[in-house]
C-alpha cells in the first residue's frame, strides 16, 4: 500500500470516527436510538467520504461480534419447547417472509432476488427495537415479553434463511449450496450442546491475559470457515456464539469484548448510510415507499394476531402493533449479500425501505400510543356531547 493511499485511508478513518462520536452524541441528546444517529451520519458524510477498506473491515468485525453475542444469548431449546411461541414464529414467518416471497415470484422476479428481498422485509431489528424500549422505559410492560419472543423467533428463522441465501448468492449455487448451508447449521447446533465442557476445560488452562485473544481468534476462525464454505461470516459468528452460550464465564466474556462490538456495530450502520443512494429515482422511491407500506401493514397484522394469541389487553395490544416496524441489522446484511443478484432499482428501493422503516418505526414506537389515546379521548368527548 502506497504512502498516499495509507494517508487517505487514515484521514478517512479519522473523519468517520469523529462523525460517529458527534452523531451518537446528538442522537442521545435528542432521545433517539444511537444507531439511527450513526446511519444518518453516514448519509450526510457521502459528499466527503466513500466506503473504504478499513471502515468496511471494522464494520464486518462489528457485525461478527454482534451476531456472536446474539448467539450467546439465544436459547433455541426454550423456543422449540413452547408451542404457543413456536406458533407465533410460524405466523410471523408466513406473513412477513413467505407471502412477500411468493408475491415476488408471481410478478416474475428470479428466485434468488425474491428470496433476498423477502429476507430483508422479514425481520424486525432486535438492536434498534430493544434499545428504543429501554429508552422509553417500557421493558416492564406486559407486551414486551411478547415482543422479545417474536424477535427471538425471527432471529432463529433468519439464521436459517441466511444460511440458504448464502448458498444462493455465493459460488455454490443451487441445491448443493443450500444443502451445504443447512448441514453446516445443523453441525454447529449439535456442537453448541456437546462442546461446552471442552471449551471450559480449554479456558481453565489458558493464561487469563490470553482469554480475549483466544476467544476472538475462535470467533474469527468460525466466521472464516463459514466464509470458505461460501456462507455468511455473520452466520459463522452466530453459531460460534451458540457454542459459547453454555459456558460459565459468558457474562465476563461479553464485558471484555463489548468495546470492540460497539465500535464495529457503529461502523456497520455508518457504512450502510454511506452506501444508500442519494440520487433518488422516481421508480426507486415509489417502489421503496410501496414496500414500506406493505411491510408496515404485515407487521401490524403480526402484532395484532400475536396480541390475541398472548391474551393481551387492548392497550398492550395497540402498543405491540406499533413496536415491530423497524428493520435494521439483518435487513442490511441481506441487502449486502444480495448485491450480486439484485437489480439496481431493487437495491435502491430496498435501501430506502430500510431507512424509512427505521424512521417511521421509531416514530411509531415513541408516539403511536399517544395518538391512539388522544383519538379515543376526542371520540369519547364527541359521544358525550351528542348525548347531551
Amino acid at each position: 500500500m502506497s504512502e498516499e493511499v495509507l494517508t487517505r485511508e487514515f484521514l478517512g478513518f479519522a473523519l468517520a470516527m469523529a462523525s460517529l462520536a458527534l452523531s451518537g452524541s446528538i442522537a442521545r441528546f435528542l432521545g433517539l436510538p444511537i444507531f439511527l444517529g450513526y446511519l444518518l451520519a453516514g448519509l450526510l458524510a457521502q459528499p466527503f467520504l466513500s466506503p473504504f477498506p478499513s471502515l468496511a473491515l471494522l464494520g464486518k468485525v462489528g457485525v461478527i461480534l454482534l451476531l456472536f453475542f446474539l448467539g450467546m444469548e439465544f436459547d433455541w431449546r426454550a423456543l422449540l419447547a413452547s408451542r404457543k411461541r413456536l406458533f407465533l414464529t410460524l405466523v410471523d414467518l408466513l406473513l412477513n417472509f413467505f407471502l412477500p416471497f411468493s408475491f415476488l415470484l408471481i410478478v416474475g422476479l428470479p428466485y434468488a432476488s425474491a428470496f433476498i428481498i423477502a429476507m430483508a422485509i422479514y425481520p424486525t431489528s432486535s438492536a434498534l427495537t430493544l434499545g428504543a424500549l429501554f429508552q422509553l422505559r417500557r421493558v416492564a410492560n406486559p407486551e414486551t415479553e411478547t415482543i422479545v419472543w417474536i424477535l427471538v423467533g425471527e432471529d432463529l428463522a433468519i439464521i436459517l434463511l441466511l444460511a440458504i441465501s448464502s448458498g444462493l448468492t455465493g459460488e455454490a449455487l443451487g441445491l448443493k449450496g443450500t444443502l451445504l448451508a443447512i448441514s453446516f447449521v445443523g453441525v454447529m447446533f449439535v456442537a453448541s450442546v456437546v462442546l461446552t465442557r471442552p471449551l471450559e476445560w480449554l479456558f481453565k488452562r489458558v493464561p487469563s491475559e490470553l482469554d480475549n485473544v483466544v476467544t476472538f481468534s475462535l470467533i474469527i476462525l468460525f466466521s472464516a470457515i463459514a466464509h470458505l464454505l461460501k456462507l455468511s461470516e455473520a452466520l459463522g459468528a452466530f453459531l460460534a456464539g451458540l457454542i459459547f452460550s453454555g459456558t460459565r464465564d459468558r457474562e465476563e466474556l461479553e464485558t471484555r469484548l463489548n468495546v470492540l462490538r460497539d465500535l464495529g456495530t457503529s461502523a456497520f450502520f455508518f457504512s450502510f448510510g454511506l452506501q444508500v443512494p442519494l440520487k433518488i429515482s422516481p421508480w426507486g422511491l415509489a417502489l421503496g415507499g410501496l414496500i414500506l407500506i406493505l411491510g408496515v401493514w404485515s407487521k401490524v397484522l403480526t402484532g395484532w394476531i400475536s396480541g390475541l394469541i398472548e391474551g393481551l389487553r387492548p392497550r398492550a395490544r395497540f402498543r405491540l402493533i406499533f413496536s415491530l416496524w423497524i428493520r435494521g441489522e439483518f435487513s442490511i446484511i441481506a441487502l449486502f449479500m444480495g448485491k450480486s443478484v439484485l437489480p439496481s432499482i431493487w437495491q435502491e428501493s430496498m435501501s430506502w425501505f430500510i431507512l424509512g422503516s427505521v424512521i417511521v418505526g421509531l416514530l411509531a414506537l415513541s408516539y403511536g400510543e399517544k395518538h391512539i389515546e388522544r383519538g379515543k379521548g376526542i371520540m369519547s368527548k364527541n359521544e358525550e356531547a351528542s348525548n347531551v
